[in-house]
């Protein structure tokens, strides 16, 4: 994943927007415990889910690849929930 501040439609280039979408899945996910790994092309995302089986609550790995068109995905609807923030900033 290349840093280019210019914007684009090819992924999501700030490190900021690419922390905030997978912090979104690891709330949503209700992770704990988690390690993120970048490779050049993609992000990966393990840690431990509570699963509640019939026997009670027991930690499971979970492990996640996020492409960058994935993470773009994630960002533009973070983005349209947010809005277009406070007047009193703008």
């Amino acid at each position: 994943m290349s840093d280019n501040s210019n914007g684009g439609d090819s992924g999501i280039y700030r490190y900021e927007d690419i922390l905030r979408a997978i912090g979104r899945y690891i709330d949503e996910e209700g992770m704990q415990d988690v390690v993120v790994l970048q490779t050049d092309e993609e992000m990966n995302v393990h840690g431990y889910r509570n699963i509640s089986p019939a026997g009670g609550i027991r930690p499971r790995l979970v492990n996640h690849t996020f492409t960058a068109e994935e993470l773009k995905q994630i960002d533009d609807e973070s983005r349209k929930r947010r809005g277009k923030g406070s007047r009193f900033w703008g």
